[in-house]
């Protein structure tokens, strides 16, 4: 796989990307000077970059505007990203991008284009690896903090030959899915998804195979956090001698349907039927 072809990006969306606000901002917190500094000496020792000194200037002045942290967040990115084959431009309006948003973000960013473009792990080629990084940080729409830990956990999980060891492929598809999921998910979604499918592959559970126990765990997880502990309890309820004694195909239903069960909202009382008024 050629991983060193360059990558056209779509300035213009990026470039809306770099005015979201970061959430770290505060009057108090926003070492400028630091910044610019740090950004302007970083460039200049760039000889690959050959950007004209106003140039430098201008841009060291953009990067200090993501107040604290910003420099090292575009150093991170940079770094990353022009170490990758990605043409400098783009990799500088990348890291502009990050300069302004949150460490957490940052991290979060790093970690997926690197897991997502590394050959140990899913191998994907830079177009793909960037496309997902961006994804799953500035563009994710849900809680950011548990996003690096669940997407490292699940392409870890996936791709070890003691575990799932799917194609590569297939597992970016998986990690990237399965943590958009956890959107609503609070402490992250990859430890549950693992235990549960742990449960439905094991001869205390349905034992089902491979495929069938990936299929319904991740329906279980797509319902929400508390559907697994549904699951569970509805399903052992339902096999069990002592409580409906179903078989194991009437007892799986059973148990998705309770895991997939929604909070009904209350309908809103009707109004009582006025009588017609009586003509005199």
């Amino acid at each position: 796989m050629n991983k060193f072809f360059l990558l056209s990006i779509t300035v213009f969306h990026l470039s809306l990307l770099s005015f979201l606000p970061n959430p770290a901002w505060s009057a108090q917190n926003c070492s400028t000077a630091k910044e610019f500094i740090t950004s302007l000496e970083f460039l200049r020792g760039e000889k690959d970059l050959a950007i004209p000194e106003n140039q430098t200037l201008r841009l060291a002045n953009q990067i200090a505007e993501g107040c604290t942290g910003a420099a090292q967040r575009f150093i991170r990115v940079y770094g990353i990203l022009a170490h990758s084959g990605l043409a400098s431009n783009d990799s500088i309006a990348t890291a502009l991008i990050f300069s302004k948003r949150s460490d957490q973000e940052t991290d979060t960013f790093t970690t997926v284009f690197k897991m997502s473009f590394l050959e140990e792990y899913l191998d994907l080629d830079l177009r793909s690896a960037m496309k997902l990084a961006l994804a799953l940080s500035v563009e994710f729409s849900g809680d950011i903090a548990p996003v690096r830990d669940d997407f490292s956990k699940l392409v870890n999980f996936c791709v070890r030959k003691s575990d799932l060891n799917l194609p590569r492929p297939q597992c970016a598809t998986f990690a990237a899915r399965l943590t958009k999921i956890g959107t609503h998910w609070r402490g992250g979604v990859a430890e549950p998804f693992m235990e549960l499918l742990d449960y439905t592959r094991s001869s205390k559970g349905p034992g089902l195979i491979l495929g069938q126990a990936l299929a319904l765990t991740e329906e279980v997880i797509a319902a929400g956090p508390g559907a697994p502990d549904n699951f569970l309890q509805a399903y052992r309820y339902a096999i069990s001698p002592k409580g409906l004694t179903m078989t194991q195909q009437d007892a799986l239903a059973f148990a998705r349907k309770m895991a997939n069960r929604k909070l009904v909202p209350e309908k809103e009382a009707e109004e009582p039927l006025k009588e017609n008024p009586r003509k005199p």
